[in-house]
């Protein structure tokens, strides 16, 4: 079951999820990248089909996922509409510039951060899958002044050192800088969990 996620469905299961999580007297630290941290944050990407989150620190997956299946049965969605599969992708720096991370929510023993534009770029970058990612890399070259193919490749370099981008990625960048990059990127608004 494809669970179609938009920003206002994204606040609606976190709220829940926090809700759950509450009743359960879980506390949880939640960091998000992904789509799901773009549309909260950065810009309105459309839909997204999941959450991608990590490992959580402090509290429990198992119970975090255990309240997101509630969620989740509530509405329909697909059971890993919130998940930790990012982990496994080899998407995350690790050996680089860190993760900057900006909290979006800090309540009474639950946190939810999403990454910073930069570190989503450069995960983008590496994901760079045609026609899914580039009209959100293109926001993010925006958003992070990257207006050559050299000042990307050096952001991605910063965070996974040692890997250069990757030719698919190269020739993506180059469209999107060939065609332009947007004027101005709205911002999503504020949000209110």
């Amino acid at each position: 079951m494809a669970t179609s996620l938009n920003r206002d469905d994204i606040i609606d299961g976190l709220r829940e999820l926090i809700a759950e999580l509450r009743e359960s007297n879980e506390v949880a630290g939640i960091r998000l990248v992904g789509g799901a941290a773009l549309a909260l944050r950065y810009f309105d990407r459309g839909t997204t089909q999941d959450l991608d989150s990590l490992h959580i620190q402090p509290g429990s997956d198992e119970a975090v996922a255990a309240a997101s299946a509630r969620v989740a049965d509530r509405h329909g969605w697909a059971p890993e509409w919130l998940n930790f599969r990012v982990e496994q992708a080899d998407a995350l720096p690790t050996f680089g510039r860190q993760v900057e991370w900006e909290t979006i929510f800090d309540q009474n023993g639950i946190a939810i951060e999403v990454a910073s534009k930069e570190a989503l770029l450069a995960m983008k970058l590496r994901a760079n899958r045609p026609g899914r990612d580039t009209n959100d890399i293109r926001q993010l070259l925006r958003l992070c002044d990257v207006g050559s193919l050299e000042a990307a490749e050096d952001l991605y370099e910063d965070y996974y050192p040692g890997d250069g981008l990757s030719d698919r990625a190269v020739g993506m960048v180059r469209r999107i800088l060939d065609g332009g990059l947007p004027d101005h990127v709205p911002s999503p608004g504020p949000i209110d969990l």
